[in-house]
């Protein structure tokens, strides 16, 4: 892998130097070169000890040098401070060159080339001003920004590691002695940990900041493509208003699963944007008029007149927005700002037309081609972004729109249930063929409970007195029938909003992957759908990488999301669908887990959007949008100073406008009973294991206890029904925890499982396919970067603390001692959970499927396909260690809680229940119902007789304070449980991402 110069950084050198010659970390050092040695010496004797365990014997020793006073809690705190800023600085240096950061002026000059490559054909023909035209005001490719729950760093950590990545500030200064000094004390001084409040508000503002950054990388995009055009178009340049990239956003907007946002949250989040954008252009209109050098003429006039309409359109907003702050406005309130609202003197601003026509006619009146160029940028961002920093998306459930459209039609069950599938649509169809739009207000809006109408609703107050500048995608998650589409178009239409809104279903389940081009045909067969496609001129759809690795499989996924595609490019040219663009937003993160391919930005765009995919689009003549999401804190990462978010924007433009290179002879396309017949084994083996009780029970053994909290939204989805839902099932963890559960626990099963199972149908079938396939070499470069990152030691040594015969042993080994005794008790009481039993038989299957991969693995290599690990060493070595010493934590929780004082059983709680929640880590909530059973006694104890008349001899201090109990046992176990949380964070930044 090619390394960037910022990778060399002096930021990134300064921290490795520095943190080696921290005296600190002197003995910290020493334990983790102890320990490496111990376990490379241990591994290599695997074959003469078979049944041994590195990571568990050597996390039982240190807990028995803890036992012993041999061994510090501090200096296993140190050791985890030292390998978290290691993690940390390696992960800064593989962000830079994953993405290959440049300096700005480096990515314009690639830029430039881009462009200058768009104005010529194959035979190097230039193409007319026109044709040049279409190609850059075309939105090619969109970023949208989410609130995935990966904020798995403080606020300053992410922005130290963006720092360090790009080897600049935030603002794009060059990093001097003084600032280098200061990033690393915070990252070696601080705890590595996400912000302890992560609510809605301040996930927002973080996407507020990614989409500012965004926007400045745009501009010297803009700049880039004007000077491009100045130079070949000479006389038509100004005609320009390039686009290129959108960017959209979904926080405050994404109701699926989540009831924890009302409506007015939603207005209030759409408002606030609107007046950060408001104030950008006058920003922008006075940088402008500042050039002006005070010439009092038309031009500074019409600019003048421009910022005062802005203006007063931003203090219409600003008043509003304040409004809606306020989620305990009373009724009365409402009708009063309502009437308000409603009532618009003018000042309002919805539409961007007339400011567009303004900059047209300022640009009439100067020859200055700078001042030209920027008033062509100014154009371009509000073409683009409309009255917002962002365009809009909402998300809602496939069930929350079956709930309300359920008594219009007189629905029972489900829309596709047989028997009733025909009178369903035929239902649907008939509201369809009568709809007219009704008039709402805000009163009405209010007053409806059900979800989805209440959404359509507010999109519709929205377009009129908030901004009808720009399209609003409409989400729809857990999508498998055209009912639903059909039912969100029947709303759409109801409300007045189908001229704006582009409906989008969400394929992500096995189910909606195979049928998701059989409910697009269907679709396209019904006269009001194929009516709406054509009318908006797009239609698009949005596949889940995320939820779809969970239930598939992640390379499974990634093919049946391919598959998909391809079938919509044929299904398109089919049924002749003319004039319509399709818009495909394939949802993925930045973990391997969610899609994100480890190897480099250029390999990450290529497996979600294969070349033979969107070359099949253009052989069809289908225009064809991509879009992918950047999630939460780590995705935010790439924007986090100028030169990594112009690097990144650089990045996707190459991808989107440059053409696919396509190998016609691929195996995994020509080939396809064997591609078939591996990506349906590995599809089985996943989906087998989402439905096997014993996967439930190894994802449950610590759930998310292991973690930090890492966004606003819920680990477990929120549903408006609760009848007929399996809360234990693993389908009811979202994909981000379920995917962190599996990194937390040391096998990424879902990036590297199945694998052998599938190779060892044929293993000579997929060693030819192998060498003959880019698709393949890709995906199983991801494969293999997983199994470097894994392994199967490690969730074996988890189950062991679950196993009573490993307490039993290690009972034996200290007999006739108390922590003998505390084991003994331990060993029934973990036994009691049959935990263990479930455990190891999910990993006897993963280890099977292990071993098949290795010999795959090493086929490959004996045929000189050699697949190496693209780390070193200690990178994994390091990954393990952290386990380890959580192992070691994790024991000394469990032999403390065995030090819990009796107490009277309640009706509602036992001292059993207490200890079952500390062995399940489920310690904050155990430790607040200890704190009130065992208070520390802080009330009067001496009542003298001056008081109370007579004398006392009788104090109960003693027997009610139990000071001891906090310092020696609850205490000391919320000490160790919030070690075992910063290990998650540094096995994440060892990983890559959060889940």
């Amino acid at each position: 892998m090619a390394k960037s110069k910022a990778s060399k950084g002096l930021a990134l050198d300064a921290l490795f130097s520095q943190v080696k010659g921290e005296k600190r970390f002197t003995e910290a050092c020493a334990l983790r070169d102890e320990l490496e040695s111990r376990l490379i010496t241990m591994r290599q004797q695997t074959t003469s000890h078979p049944l041994g365990n590195p990571v568990l014997e050597l996390a039982h020793d240190l807990s028995e040098r803890l036992a012993a006073g041999n061994l510090s809690v501090d200096l296993l705190s140190q050791l985890v401070q030292y390998l978290s800023v290691e993690a940390f600085g390696d992960r800064a240096k593989r962000v830079s060159d994953y993405v290959g950061v440049e300096s700005i002026a480096d990515n314009k000059f690639r830029l430039s080339e881009l462009f200058k490559a768009l104005a010529f054909d194959d035979a190097n023909t230039q193409l007319s001003f026109e044709a040049f035209k279409d190609k850059l005001e075309r939105e090619a490719f969109g970023i949208v920004i989410t609130a995935h729950p990966t904020f798995g760093l403080s606020k300053e950590l992410y922005q130290a590691l963006a720092q360090f990545t790009a080897n600049e500030s935030s603002e794009g200064q060059a990093l001097d002695t003084k600032a280098i000094d200061a990033l690393n004390q915070l990252v070696i001084g601080r705890s590595h940990e996400p912000d302890q409040t992560i609510d809605l508000l301040a996930e927002h503002g973080q996407a507020k900041e990614a989409i500012a950054s965004i926007q400045q990388a745009l501009r010297e995009v803009y700049d880039v493509a004007l000077a491009v055009a100045e130079e070949l178009y000479p006389e038509k340049w100004t005609e320009l208003s390039p686009r290129v990239l959108s960017v959209a956003s979904w926080v405050g907007y994404d109701l699926d699963g989540r009831t924890d946002i009302t409506w007015a949250n939603t207005l209030h989040t759409r408002m606030k944007v609107q007046v950060v954008q408001l104030g950008y252009y006058i920003s922008k209109l006075n940088e402008i008029i500042a050039t002006l050098k005070g010439e009092k003429d038309e031009l500074e006039t019409t600019l003048a007149l421009i910022k005062s309409r802005v203006t007063l359109a931003l203090h219409v907003a600003e008043k509003e927005t304040e409004f809606f702050s306020n989620n305990n406005a009373s009724e009365e309130a409402l009708k009063e700002v309502s009437r308000s609202i409603v009532a618009d003197d003018g000042a309002r601003l919805v539409h961007t037309a007339e400011l567009i026509e303004a900059i047209n006619r300022a640009l009439n009146l100067t020859d200055k081609a700078d001042l030209k160029r920027s008033l062509i940028i100014l154009r371009s961002e509000i073409a683009n972004y409309g009255l917002a920093t962002s365009h809009m998306h909402v998300r809602l459930n496939s069930a929350q729109l079956h709930n309300a459209i359920r008594k219009n039609i007189a629905m029972e069950g489900e829309p596709d249930d047989p028997g009733r599938r025909r009178g369903n649509f035929r239902a649907l169809s008939g509201l369809l063929d009568e709809v007219q739009p009704i008039r709402i207000n805000f009163g009405s809006l209010s007053a409806e409970h059900t979800t989805a109408k209440r959404m359509f609703m507010l999109i519709a107050q929205m377009i009129k007195y908030v901004d009808a500048s720009r399209p609003i995608r409409f989400l729809i998650a857990e999508c498998d029938t055209p009912f639903t589409i059909l039912t969100a178009l029947y709303y759409a239409k109801l409300f007045g909003v189908d001229d704006l809104l582009d409906i989008s279903p969400l394929f992500e389940t096995g189910t909606a992957l195979e049928r998701g081009s059989e409910v697009i045909a269907e679709l396209l067969e019904n006269e009001h759908y194929r009516a709406y496609v054509e009318k908006r001129g797009r239609l698009c759809i949005h596949t889940g990488f995320s939820d779809a690795g969970r239930y598939l499989g992640q390379v499974s996924a990634s093919l049946a999301i391919e598959r998909l595609h391809m079938k919509l490019a044929r299904l398109l040219a089919d049924y002749n669908v003319k004039g319509v663009e399709v818009v495909i937003f394939d949802t993925h993160g930045e973990s391997m887990g969610r899609g994100a391919h480890p190897l480099s930005f250029n390999d990450r765009l290529k497996y979600v959007s294969s070349p033979m995919t969107r070359s099949l689009f253009a052989a069809n003549n289908i225009p064809l949008k991509q879009e992918v999401s950047f999630q939460g804190g780590d995705g935010y990462l790439y924007f986090g100073t100028p030169k990594l978010a112009l690097t990144t924007v650089t990045r996707l433009l190459e991808h989107a406008l440059g053409k696919p290179t396509v190998d016609d002879k691929d195996a995994f396309y020509t080939n396809t009973d064997y591609s078939l017949d591996f990506f349906l084994t590995l599809k089985d083996f996943h989906e087998n294991t989402l439905e096997n009780k014993d996967y439930a029970a190894l994802l449950g053994s610590f759930s998310t206890n292991l973690l930090y909290q890492t966004g606003s939204r819920k680990s477990k989805r929120q549903h408006d029904k609760h009848h007929g839902i399996d809360r234990g099932h693993p389908s009811q963890i979202r994909a981000i925890p379920h995917n962190a559960i599996l990194q937390q626990l040391g096998y990424l099963a879902n990036t590297a499982g199945g694998f052998g199972t599938a190779i060892s149908r044929d293993l000579d079938a997929f060693v030819k396919l192998h060498g003959e396939s880019d698709r393949v070499q890709r995906f199983m470069d991801m494969v293999s970067y997983a199994k470097g990152l894994s392994s199967l030691n490690t969730p074996e040594a988890y189950a062991a603390l679950f196993n009573p015969r490993y307490w039993l042993a290690k009972a034996y080994a200290v007999k006739h001692t108390e922590r003998a005794r505390d084991q003994l008790r331990l060993s029934n009481l973990v036994g009691d959970t049959q935990r263990y039993d479930g455990m190891n038989r999910m990993l006897q299957i993963f280890r099977q499927d292990a071993i098949h991969l290795h010999s795959g693995l090493d086929a490959l290599t004996a045929d000189g396909q050699e697949k190496v690990f693209p780390f070193d060493t200690r990178r994994r070595i390091n990954l393990i260690i952290l386990h380890i010493v959580r192992l070691c934590l994790i024991q000394e929780i469990f032999l403390l809680a065995m030090r819990i004082p009796a107490f009277a059983n309640r009706d509602d709680l036992t001292l059993e229940d207490l200890i079952q929640d500390i062995i399940a880590m489920e310690i904050p909530a155990a430790l607040e119902e200890l704190k009130a059973t065992f208070p520390v006694h802080e009330g009067k104890t001496v009542f003298t007789a001056k008081e109370y008349g007579e004398p006392s001899d009788y104090s109960d201090a003693e027997t009610r304070d139990y000071s001891d109990e906090h310092a020696n046992i609850f205490e000391p176990i919320e000490e160790l449980y919030d070690l075992c949380r910063r290990i998650s964070v540094g096995i994440s930044n060892s990983i890559g991402a959060h889940g």
